[in-house]
């Protein structure tokens, strides 16, 4: 398993604790694996794959989206989704009818995936939110799997995801996390917050889940109100991730994180400016946006 080595040495080096040491093995591996796990894929074939149903009995959907500055990148994240340790039911992609008109030329590029069963659905332009809207609408008992279009994932990034599921299967399960903070029970800037927490596997209502390491919902651990598109739309637009956590917290439901010390990710080179990280972190919009919906849902966070 190339991408999880790749991984696992991470995890030793950032087992040092040192800040610089550790974002310097990143970078060098993040080029690395860039240029390497595209040769590897086409040279090496697929392993046996796991069943989820030594997980659970429920449907496993992985769905993501993406648009068209990254469709030339798109390739290396599909196939380090095809080869994860464990193999789900479906993997659909989510692409909005706007944005791509030529529907042929879509089917042709992706011809590889789509023979091996990755599916491409087409839908309103909803941003982000396409990532999870229409396969948790469309599958209201399944388990939903959202990851993002632009990360290299490790073979046993879903693998980790289930294993947890089964232990709490009421909880959101997120390889990678965020903990919220506050000050006189009020939400601090998302500036403030604790960034990838590491050190615990308890569930907990306020740990945010970070979509780019992969997260698993099971069915009804959401808000019904997750469905409000007009509202998302309208308030919440660029931040998924924060829209699905106001629909969890109103849910009552904790988040838990698959495992200790899970290594930073290891994104495709060249993607970052053309992404939601500098609207949502850069220019400050986390935080108007959770205040939106906060105001409108009246959510008591404390």
């Amino acid at each position: 398993m190339f991408v999880k080595s790749v991984y696992n040495f991470e995890k030793k080096i950032e087992s040092f604790h040192n800040h610089k040491l550790s974002v310097a093995t990143w970078c060098l591996l993040k080029y690395y694996l860039n240029f390497t796990a595209p040769i590897y894929f086409k040279l090496s074939k697929k392993k046996m794959q796991q069943s989820v149903c030594k997980y659970t009995n429920k449907t496993v959907i992985v769905s993501f989206t993406t648009f068209p500055a990254r469709m030339k990148t798109l390739p290396i994240v599909i196939e380090s989704l095809l080869r994860q340790t464990v193999k789900p039911d479906r993997i659909i992609l989510w692409l909005a009818d706007t944005q791509y008109p030529d529907k042929n030329k879509v089917t042709t590029q992706l011809k590889p995936f789509i023979d091996q069963g990755v599916e491409v659905k087409y839908c309103d332009d909803l941003r982000s939110h396409k990532k999870y809207y229409y396969s948790m609408k469309e599958n209201p008992e399944a388990i939903v799997v959202t990851v993002d279009d632009d990360i290299i994932y490790p073979e046993d990034m879903l693998e980790k995801l289930l294993k947890a599921h089964k232990k709490y299967p009421d909880c959101v399960v997120a390889n990678r996390a965020h903990k919220i903070k506050f000050h006189d029970n009020k939400l601090l800037p998302y500036s403030k917050w604790d960034i990838k927490v590491i050190d615990t596997t308890e569930p907990d209502i306020s740990l945010c889940p970070t979509g780019c390491g992969g997260v698993l919902y099971p069915a009804h651990c959401l808000d019904h109100r997750v469905f409000d598109r007009d509202v998302f739309m309208d308030i919440c637009k660029y931040a998924d991730d924060l829209w699905l956590k106001c629909m969890s917290f109103l849910n009552g439901t904790k988040v838990v994180i698959s495992e200790k010390n899970i290594p930073e990710i290891i994104d495709v080179l060249g993607n970052k400016s053309s992404g939601l990280a500098k609207i949502n972190v850069e220019e400050g919009k986390n935080d108007k946006q959770i205040q939106s919906v906060t105001k409108h849902y009246d959510i008591r966070w404390k």
